[in-house]
C-alpha cells in the first residue's frame, strides 16, 4: 500500500564532489530515524532553474520516496510503499 506524505524531513547526507553525487544514510519523519539501507533507483528532474534529485530507498521493510531540492536545500518524503 502506498500512503502519500509530502512532507519536509531532516536526512543526513553525504555530498561528493562538486555536490554532483548525494547519498542519504538516514532521515527522521514524525520523530522517528530511518536508517537507509539502500538506494533502489534515482532520478533529477527539472523544476524550472532548479533540480530537483529523487531518491527511492528501503529501510529493509519499506519503500520511501525522498528528494532533494537543490534550489531550496529542502528534502521532502513524497510517499510510503509498506508490505501488505
Amino acid at each position: 500500500m502506498v500512503t502519500e506524505v509530502n512532507e519536509p524531513v531532516k536526512v543526513g547526507a553525504v555530498f561528493g564532489d562538486n555536490k554532483k553525487k548525494i547519498k542519504p544514510v538516514w532521515f527522521v519523519w514524525s520523530g522517528q530515524k530511518y536508517d537507509i539501507r539502500e538506494i533502489t533507483y534515482i532520478w533529477t528532474e527539472k523544476a524550472g532553474k532548479s533540480s530537483i534529485h529523487h531518491f527511492t530507498v528501503t529501510d529493509g521493510a519499506n519503500l520511501f520516496d525522498i528528494s532533494y531540492s537543490a534550489d531550496t536545500i529542502v528534502w521532502t518524503l513524497h510517499s510510503i510503499e509498506t508490505a501488505g
